[in-house]
């Protein structure tokens, strides 16, 4: 075999022909976008043309406290929306994926639990507009059991984490489905193998279920952390970014600026 036989075979140039669209399709609609930006930051639009002014837009930028403020209360709406995803994501996908004594009871709750995610952000952000009003359930219940009510979407100390819990509500389902097809994927065979090695439920699940769910687990966290830093149009429905500036993400900064 010649070595231009096993260079064709190797690198084989019809490869190239068939990410080229997708590539072409990326490079016009994402990176060329996103060099312009990068050339405009470094600009000012100034009677009908840009004008260069070097650091002068990142030093007003990084100066100022407002975009500090945003930068914070999206970490912390972030973060907290991921960990609560895994965390009721994860719980409710094992038990579903349990062996129940009834499979018809299990797989209604698999269809009602997906309820959540047929709403869109601005219908539930009206939804739970209503229900965190003062005769709304929440502070009915809280009211029977402490006396008192709390001003949800009102008061600073709760807004943000108030609507945090809307997100939540709306879209654990789809990472609730993600982790439970990734449970069944796992050849039960595996787990057969290690109860007869003597290993009990949480061994086998930090042994034989996260090993298996790592990528996934990967893939889930970057969607989510996509998906929640640039959140804008449920907290907007409720708060607008109030209570003084309470729940003011980054995403306002950027569509305020």
């Amino acid at each position: 075999m010649s070595v231009w036989t096993r260079y064709k075979d190797r690198f084989d140039l019809r490869g190239f022909f068939y990410i080229g669209p997708a590539f072409i399709f990326l490079l016009l609609i994402v990176i060329f976008p996103l060099f312009k930006v990068f050339q405009y930051s470094f600009q000012e639009y100034f009677d009908r043309s840009f004008v260069f002014t070097g650091l002068m837009n990142y030093q007003r930028l990084f100066s100022d406290k407002l975009f500090w403020l945003s930068i914070k209360n999206t970490f912390i709406f972030t973060i907290g929306t991921i960990i609560l995803h895994l965390a009721i994501s994860w719980v409710i996908a094992l038990l579903l994926n349990a062996q129940g004594p009834n499979p018809k009871v299990r797989n209604f709750f698999r269809g009602a639990l997906l309820f959540p995610f047929l709403f869109s952000a601005p219908a539930a952000a009206l939804l739970w507009g209503i229900l965190y009003q003062p005769l709304g359930y929440p502070n009915y219940i809280i009211e029977q059991l402490f006396g008192t009510t709390i001003n949800f979407l009102g008061d600073p100390r709760y807004a943000l984490f108030s609507v945090l819990l809307v997100n939540l509500w709306t879209s654990f389902p789809l990472y609730m489905i993600l982790i439970l097809g990734g449970l069944q994927s796992i050849p039960k065979s595996m787990h057969e193998a290690a109860r007869m090695d003597g290993a009990n439920w949480f061994q086998s699940f930090c042994h034989i279920t996260l090993p298996q769910m790592r990528t996934l687990m990967m893939t889930i966290i970057v969607i989510d952390f996509a998906t929640t830093f640039i959140h804008f149009d449920l907290v907007w429905t409720m708060t607008k970014g109030g209570p003084l500036r309470s729940t003011y993400l980054i995403s306002f900064f950027l569509y305020q600026r």
